[in-house]
């Protein structure tokens, strides 16, 4: 559309019926016609307009049309004449679109007035009001919800016809103004943003809904399930009835799925959790067992890829180069003592601050992502991204341990004997913890004896794939088994002899050990260990990493996930958390 004047501009807007909340053509407009005049004066009034045209406004707050860091455009400060111009079109205007937008836009500007805001709400609810189009139409059902979370929010802030826009809402929901999901979104949204919304309203909301959701669509009645467990606990009733509804819905979605293996999971789970909170015994007990099952389906292949960046190749094989030449000294120059020493103190671990850092893939932006633990539960908490500590363990940490360790045995340097008198003279460990009793009987703790037999199996198992130039899992088993749930107990003992807690007492008066977790948090221990070496032990044993005390205690490890590998990591941890002398009591006589 070609205007010549502003005058032809403003007379379009009068006329303007269209009711869709975003008009992707207006600015066109106006930017061709400030193009076109010479007056400056004129231009700066059409960019005026322009800004207004690009300045959207939602559920009450400005959104910019482009954002880039700190930078957004429109922003208020295009308007220099002290809204000057905003204000004289606010009072011409008739149309209540633009009378609505014109002044929320004061509104929000630096010359609000409360006037402003009561003109917007007038306006908004006209438009409303006068407002018509098919209920199958989205798109305008959309826009009506946009100007209508805008009167909303308008109304609630300076307490203006609240009651009234509510009501008008109300009456709306047995009309076929608007479709279902409307509904649905902007009675949420009441619920959500209102102030002191009367109790009758609620009552209102919850018996339209619950009224409804015997035919909704079931595309829209999850939504509605969702806001009756909110509306229940608003009015002080169980939404246990909704709870298990919303299990029952996810368990039907899967009646439309062909390919059921990742997807049966996550809507086996959803439902597992609605059950759980409908406390439906029965069906918990049911959709477990078919979640079990479902596990058997999900098949988490690996996708392999290589890096041909020639820069980061070099690097690679330089540090690779340069690390099988320092550890090839350090065997033959130095003695058992001294490889031990390195794999405490050199630096074969990431710094702590990466632990937590996840990088998002940007090709995972490009689809749904489900990140599984190894008993294929779904995590909540980490989706699509790639944690660079874990990354730096399997293919830095590792490898630099066990050239150490392979070079060490062939040397014959590292041994199931060396290892043990490490232990006993160089750690804490090789401290006697046993003390005799009243009885007369010897109790407490000798370490060494509780460590030895998965080190003396390790070695033994390490020393066979070394010579046959093979690699048996079954091996580790007992190894692994025996160190991870060891470890547990040798943090204990080491919080214990620093005065570190390690029971609570619960509200019932019951004692509680505390967590392996919350061991590793406490500040005692962190004002003697090493941040990282915390860091290390949080990636070995908890959810942060891998686990191992959950899932070797729950039998979660298959065969195959017993490596050399897992074992060395074991042994890099014992020697860390072993490199201190404690103070014990003398023993009774």
């Amino acid at each position: 559309m070609d205007f010549k004047n502003l005058d032809e501009y403003y007379e379009y807007l009068e006329n303007d019926t269209n009711f869709q909340y975003l008009d992707l053509n207006t600015y066109k407009y106006i930017t061709a016609l400030r193009d076109k005049i010479e007056d400056e004066n004129t231009k700066k009034l059409c960019s005026y307009e322009l800004f207004f045209a690009d300045f959207s406004i939602e559920e009450g707050k400005h959104i910019p049309k482009f954002q880039s860091g700190a930078n957004a455009y429109p922003t208020l400060e295009l308007f220099d004449d002290n809204f000057d111009y905003i204000k004289t079109r606010a009072n011409k205007v008739q149309n209540p679109k633009y009378k609505a937008k014109y002044n929320h836009l004061l509104w929000l500007s630096p010359q609000k007035h409360i006037d402003f805001a009561k003109e917007a709400i007038e306006s908004y609810l006209m438009l409303l009001k006068k407002s018509s189009f098919s209920v199958d139409d989205n798109l305008q059902c959309l826009s009506f919800g946009k100007y209508f979370k805008n009167l909303f929010i308008l109304s609630q802030t300076v307490n203006h016809k609240k009651d009234e826009i509510i009501s008008y809402l109300v009456s709306l929901l047995e009309s076929d103004k608007l479709n279902d999901f409307t509904k649905y979104s902007l009675m949420d949204f009441i619920i959500e943003n209102g102030k002191k919304i009367d109790s009758s309203i609620t009552q209102k909301f919850f018996d339209y809904s619950k009224n409804k959701i015997s035919d909704l669509d079931e595309r829209v009645l999850e939504s509605y399930l969702k806001l009756l467990v909110i509306l229940s606990r608003k009015l002080n009733t169980s939404p246990s009835e909704f709870h298990e509804k919303l299990g029952d819905y996810h368990i039907s979605q899967l009646e439309n799925e062909k390919n059921k293996g990742f997807i049966s999971h996550h809507y086996y789970t959803n439902a597992l959790e609605e059950y759980k909170k409908a406390n439906n015994k029965e069906k918990i007990e049911q959709t477990a067992v078919l979640l079990e099952q479902a596990k058997k389906s999900i098949d988490l292949k690996k996708v392999s890829f290589e890096l041909e960046d020639e820069k980061y190749n070099k690097l690679l094989n330089q540090w690779w180069d340069s690390t099988k030449e320092k550890t090839t000294q350090l065997i033959e120059n130095g003695n058992a003592k001294d490889i031990y020493g390195y794999l405490v103190l050199d630096n074969l671990l990431p710094k702590a601050t990466v632990l937590n850092e996840e990088i998002k893939s940007v090709m995972l932006d490009l689809v749904s992502t489900m990140t599984f633990d190894i008993n294929k539960n779904v995590s909540k908490n980490k989706s699509g991204v790639i944690n660079s500590y874990s990354i730096h363990i399997k293919n830095f940490s590792i490898n630099h341990i066990w050239l150490v360790v392979s070079k060490g045995i062939k040397s014959g340097k590292i041994s199931f004997e060396s290892l043990i008198d490490y232990l006993k003279n160089d750690s804490w460990y090789g401290q006697d913890f046993t003390h005799i009793d009243s009885n007369n009987e010897t109790q407490g703790f000798n370490w060494i004896e509780l460590l030895s037999p998965s080190l003396q199996s390790f070695f033994v198992q390490t020393e066979i794939d070394l010579k046959t130039n093979s690699h048996n899992p079954k091996g580790y088993i007992l190894a692994i088994d025996s160190l991870v749930l060891k470890f547990e107990g040798l943090l204990r003992e080491f919080s214990r002899m620093i005065g570190a807690q390690t029971i609570e007492i619960k509200d019932n008066g019951t004692e509680e050990r505390i967590g392996f977790d919350k061991l590793l948090d406490n500040e005692k221990l962190k004002a003697l260990i090493p941040e990282d070496d915390i860091a290390f032990f949080k990636f070995l044993f908890t959810s942060s990493g891998m686990n191992l005390r959950n899932n070797v205690a729950h039998c979660f490890f298959t065969t195959k996930n017993y490596t050399s590998a897992v074992m060395l990591l074991l042994i890099v941890a014992l020697l860390r958390l072993g490199n201190y002398k404690l103070k014990t009591k003398e023993k009774e006589s």
